[in-house]
């Protein structure tokens, strides 16, 4: 009973969901491309020496000539490139190759492995992802950011903004920017 993989139905991801079962239900991947089509994966600082040994290049090489810097909730990673046809804010990422797929499916990037939207649960597995790797509980800026997403956004159990900052009066004061103030304040 505890090896069988249950059904997304009766399974709830919260935010300590263990990285290995999240894994395994992103791995739903069928290798349609339809992801890769319109956009491309974040590159996590982890991900890069696996992909540049892999294409037998220089990390400086791949970071110039396949990934840009990326922000996302006040968290720098990098992204792989898309190839946007002019006049479109997407395009397929730079190693979706027609005939091939995508050339570095065996060493492709955490988020690319873990957030499939061809899974059932792609959304929330993209969610676990975001809490995990990209939304940072001591970073104030993080947390408005993230506050701004939630309201057009669902989440995960763990991921609302009075589970991530359990003080009330503290997440009052980053929400309100007086917790940016103060801490400005006491570095001056």
């Amino acid at each position: 009973m505890k090896n069988e993989k249950k059904d997304f139905d009766d399974l709830t991801f919260t935010i300590d969901t263990p990285e290995e079962v999240i894994e395994q239900h992103g791995s739903e991947c069928d290798k349609c491309n339809q992801c890769c089509k319109v956009d491309a994966g974040i590159v996590l600082q982890e991900d890069i020496q696996r992909i540049a040994d892999y294409l037998q290049l220089p990390v400086e090489e791949l970071k110039n000539e396949f990934l840009i810097e990326h922000e996302k909730f006040n968290t720098k990673v990098w992204k792989l490139k898309q190839l946007k046809e002019k006049d479109k804010p997407y395009g397929p990422c730079v190693f979706l190759k027609e005939e091939k797929g995508c050339v570095i499916h065996e060493v492709k990037p955490k988020h690319c492995k873990l957030c499939s939207t061809k899974s059932k649960h792609g959304e929330k597995l993209s969610i676990w992802f975001a809490l995990n790797y990209l939304v940072n509980k001591d970073d104030p800026e993080s947390i408005r950011q993230w506050a701004s997403y939630l309201k057009t956004h669902p989440t995960i159990p763990g991921g609302e903004l009075q589970e991530l900052i359990d003080d009330p009066e503290k997440l009052k004061k980053i929400l309100s920017y007086e917790y940016l103030k103060e801490n400005k304040e006491m570095n001056e």
